[in-house]
């Protein structure tokens, strides 16, 4: 009716603020690839923006929530600390806007914009965490780590992330958003991954065998050249408690790889080789070997300061409300570390094989012997989700390759297994 009055400025209509990448979201760039595109402002009323501020950054995030019950009584209390950081790789940000301009309406405005991306951080982070000479990451300037993920989701607790993008803010006094008039921004994030240094190196060669031996022994008539047919279960247990039943004592051998590809295959090694026998052991039959499980195993190490500023409820509620800490803030006290492993099973091709111990010369005469080693070789592939492997401020990635063998000397005879977890010095990203 006219009585009431609002003394509120009425709110300028918003332009349409959008930024745009030059390749598709699946796009993945590499150190010193380019990434442009460019940023589009229609407005709905003349504006003179002070400045369209693009930037180009990386940083990895973590968020650890650990609960906490306390009882008085009949009654108990849940409380939840938590732990959060965020550890800047780079940040580059400039105008796109040489000077202030009028920006008319009804008409697209675009700013072109271009980035190298660089090969790593130069950041130091010393005095960030509880101790800066835990191996399990770095707090010195080292290669960038590839986009990654570990969580169910970045706005969820037990998180961490490494994440790469552009940012567009557009810093115009007549024009914001929310309750503290915030300038208009848009985030494309874009997927990174590591250089492969040797691209041209064969996908199946063995860069670097880690040598795993277990000794054997075999105590059969098969030895003797009996067939596995003419051995029945009485002679079976004779042979295990008989003095003169030939004896052959050997050692299996797994020689695994500690350089691994994304999305290529790698080779490993399994030997047999006779280390001693008895001297009534006439020929020692084929040898059978067969892999029984092969799995890559990672491991992922996060870390972050207690936040003192968040609050005891489950969201921490602060953290969201408030200003953020600085990227580069010094230890607040507490730390809290997250742990986890996970098993892929790979699959081996073959998945066993047999050899008979070659015939090769013995002395100056025409007789042969029987040799006393042999070797397979077996093939795997790692998966071309895998991320690369790498040690950051924070969040870091590790791999062991896991092989369980069964070796059987003769057919119908005695499988021995053994088993070897190696670590992989590193896992490369796809070439």
């Amino acid at each position: 009716m006219g009585i009431f009055s609002s003394n509120k400025t009425p709110e300028t209509p918003l332009p349409n603020f959008a930024l745009h990448l030059a390749t598709d979201q699946e796009h993945i760039f590499k150190p010193n690839d380019t990434v442009s595109g460019h940023v589009s402002i229609n407005p709905a009323i003349p504006i003179t923006p002070q400045a369209v501020e693009i930037s180009f950054w990386g940083q990895s995030m973590v968020w650890i929530r650990e609960s906490h019950q306390s009882h008085a009584g009949n009654n108990s209390t849940r409380r939840y600390h938590h732990y959060r950081d965020n550890a800047a790789f780079f940040t580059v940000t400039y105008n796109l806007m040489r000077t202030p301009q009028v920006l008319e309406p009804g008409q697209n405005h675009d700013f072109r914009w271009e980035f190298r991306v660089p090969e790593g951080t130069s950041i130091i982070r010393n005095g960030c965490y509880q101790n800066d000479n835990d191996e399990r990451w770095t707090t010195y300037p080292h290669p960038l780590p590839p986009t990654f993920l570990f969580g169910s989701s970045p706005e969820d607790p037990d998180c961490a992330t490494i994440s790469y993008g552009v940012t567009a803010r557009l810093i115009c006094p007549s024009v914001g958003v929310g309750k503290n008039f915030d300038p208009l921004s848009s985030t494309a994030n874009i997927l990174f991954q590591p250089l492969n240094p040797d691209p041209e190196t064969p996908l199946n060669a063995p860069l670097g065998l880690v040598r795993y031996p277990k000794r054997f022994t075999l105590s059969s008539s098969l030895l003797s050249g009996a067939s596995t047919s003419s051995i029945g279960f009485r002679q079976r247990i004779s042979d295990k408690f008989s003095s003169s039943t030939p004896k052959l004592d050997f050692e299996a051998g797994l020689e695994i790889p500690d350089l691994l590809t994304s999305g290529s295959e790698f080779r490993f090694r399994c030997t047999f080789s006779v280390l001693d026998k008895s001297a009534n052991v006439v020929a020692i039959p084929a040898v059978h070997f067969r892999v029984i499980k092969l799995e890559l195993l990672d491991f992922t190490f996060a870390r972050a300061p207690r936040d003192w500023s968040a609050s005891s409820t489950m969201s921490g509620y602060q953290w969201k409300d408030a200003t953020p800490p600085p990227l580069a803030s010094a230890f607040s006290g507490q730390e809290s570390t997250v742990y986890d492993e996970r098993k892929t099973l790979l699959n081996a091709v073959p998945g066993e094989r047999v050899v008979q111990l070659e015939e090769i010369p013995a002395g100056e005469k025409k007789e042969t012997v029987q040799a006393d080693k042999c070797e397979v070789w077996f093939t795997g592939r790692v998966p071309g989700n895998t991320p690369s492997s790498f040690r950051s401020f924070a969040v870091s990635r590790m791999y062991r390759i896991k092989v369980r063998l069964a070796v059987e000397v003769g057919s119908g005879g005695k499988k021995f297994e053994m088993e070897a977890e190696s670590h992989v010095r590193e896992v490369r990203s796809a070439p």
